[in-house]
């Protein structure tokens, strides 16, 4: 090189980027001569790029991997999703349960089925130890007056005919002083005989005694009983209490299923 030339400037290699650079073939391992543009000799289609790469189409990349093997593992797509949430499935989605049903459908038995019975139950109950004696009609007192033996917490129902309850007037007294108590009634009732009589007093013993009953301005008055106090008191007093606990408990019951289905629904 002489003084007036400057020197070629020397090529500057490229970054690999963490690869191996190309390394150069020895002479022994060099691959005989084949025409170019042939598949499988080193030219455009086998020569090693920049990156030392290989352009051959089955050559293996700088890692030994062949670019165009088939490609194994999850298909894409199939990964984790970002933020590690499951994935989305494309299957039929299970139904939904419903909440609240068994709620609402106990509310409405509750509420139209159990309190109603009860209610009817109980003065069905009440008044059925009246039904047999109410077939066959009341005891009627001879002379306008009568005797009964009764116990505590019994009672007596005196009537008088239909034509004479404006003018009929009935009393009753026990045996001892205040072993008896009275309470006025007018209400009419037809027996299976077809007579037709009104109530107009009824007797109740505080202690056992011996009731007597008279009844002026009336020829034929009558009585029914005696009939145990709690026997018809407990079964009307009992059967609409629960039917009204049993109608509160379905309301708030149907309610309560009501705003769940609804809520289910929504979500």
């Amino acid at each position: 090189m002489s003084d007036g030339e400057s020197a070629a400037p020397t090529p500057r290699q490229r970054p690999s980027y963490g690869l191996p650079g190309p390394t150069a073939p020895s002479p022994s391992s060099a691959p005989s001569a084949a025409p170019q543009g042939s598949y499988g000799a080193p030219g455009a289609h086998g020569a090693p790029d920049a990156h030392g790469t290989s352009g051959a189409h089955g050559a293996a990349d700088a890692y030994g991997r062949d670019p165009y093997a088939p490609q194994t593992g999850p298909l894409p797509g199939s990964g984790p999703q970002p933020g590690g949430g499951p994935l989305p499935s494309s299957g039929p989605s299970r139904p939904r349960r419903r909440r609240g049903l068994w709620p609402l459908i106990i509310g409405l038995v509750l509420l139209l089925v159990i309190g109603p019975a009860a209610t009817i139950g109980g003065i069905v109950w009440s008044v059925g130890s009246l039904a047999a004696d109410a077939s066959q009609g009341p005891t009627v007192m001879e002379g306008g007056s009568a005797e009964v033996e009764v116990s505590a917490n019994e009672m007596l129902i005196v009537y008088v005919p239909q034509a004479d309850a404006a003018s009929a007037q009935c009393t009753a007294e026990g045996s001892d002083p205040g072993a008896v108590t009275t309470v006025p009634s007018s209400s009419s009732i037809t027996f299976a005989d077809g007579s037709e009589y009104v109530q107009t007093l009824g007797v109740a013993a505080i202690d056992d005694t011996t009731v007597t009953v008279s009844c002026t301005g009336t020829e034929e008055p009558a009585y029914l009983g005696p009939y145990s106090v709690f026997g018809m008191a407990a079964p009307l007093l009992i059967g609409p209490i629960v039917g009204l606990v049993s109608g509160l408990v379905g309301l708030v019951l149907t309610i309560i299923g009501i705003v769940l289905l609804v809520r289910s629904r929504r979500s």
